[in-house]
């Protein structure tokens, strides 16, 4: 049972162990679970929510932890590999804690693991925190009154928008934040291009087909630069993806000419590492 735990907090059995001696010889009949109180797990993983179209994903973001707080309480376990200053690896799975709470009863559980959340911190890659929060929230949650569509139909109630935004600000994200300035090159009119997340380099789609862009190609902001990929995920960028609210660091109707393409497929990056070089071209040269 992956999720052994929380059968452990009600039923009094270590199951691992059992498991142990029951191979040893000792019977199953010997055992004594009682039924005892509530418990729930929550999964906190290394993701953020993208909405793209009408579309709601939520992908992978590997990279540096750099605060993380999971208080000790009596009436909470936890299962984590998250720490201040541990690298979320883009090789593996994003789950980084799970989080056990036991209560007398499911409201109970509900109210103290909703009130633990709240003082969860855990910021330098996006976590799943804020939807986490939601559900317990969610009426039909606290009801009982769900299925396995619970999740969709949840994502179709609730303002995504909202929740994207809140997945960054919890993760403190604009800590990360690249200025303008730091793209520049200096002595020529280059403009870097750094890595947005730990994650595997591709420069195409497969080694069968071209390259997403090559050294003199002229390119716009929602032209694809390459596939970033983490944890089996596979994510295009473009210049497009850098520009947020009050940040546009690559215009969108400017050009840009790849001078130079610094990663080779299969290649690991980290946060900030320098991907491209692109130059900003005037309209006369483009024509030309």
């Amino acid at each position: 049972q992956v999720e052994h735990p929380v059968t452990e907090l009600v039923s009094k059995v270590d199951i691992v162990s059992t498991q142990f001696r029951i191979a040893e010889g000792e019977a199953i009949a010997d055992l004594k679970p009682v039924s005892e109180g509530y418990a729930i797990e929550v999964r906190v993983n290394a993701e953020k929510a993208v909405q793209k179209g009408d579309k709601m994903e939520f992908v992978p973001t590997p990279g540096l932890i750099r605060e993380c707080v999971l208080p000790e309480e009596d009436h909470i376990q936890l299962i984590t590999m998250a720490a201040a200053g541990k690298q979320v690896s883009p090789f593996y799975d994003s789950l980084i804690v799970q989080i056990i709470c036991y209560g007398k009863d499911r409201n109970d559980t509900i109210a103290k693991l909703r009130e633990y959340l709240e003082r969860v911190r855990i910021t330098g890659v996006c976590t799943n925190i804020p939807l986490l929060k939601r559900v317990l929230d969610d009426k039909v949650f606290v009801d009982g009154v769900y299925d396995t569509t619970y999740l969709p139909h949840f994502l179709e109630r609730i303002d995504f928008s909202e929740l994207v935004k809140d997945i960054e600000d919890s993760a403190d994200m604009h800590a990360n934040a690249v200025d303008a300035d730091t793209l520049k090159i200096e002595g020529s009119d280059e403009l870097k291009v750094l890595s947005p997340s730990t994650s595997i380099f591709y420069g195409s789609s497969s080694p069968s087909e071209p390259a997403f862009v090559k050294e003199g190609d002229i390119i716009g902001v929602d032209q694809t630069l390459c596939l970033m990929e983490a944890m089996k995920m596979f994510t295009p960028l473009s210049l497009k993806q850098f520009n947020r609210s009050g940040a546009v660091l690559y215009p969108a109707d400017q050009k840009f000419k790849v001078t130079r393409i610094m990663n080779s497929d299969g290649q690991q990056v980290n946060q900030g590492d320098l991907l491209f070089v692109v130059k900003p071209i005037k309209s006369a040269e483009n024509a030309a």
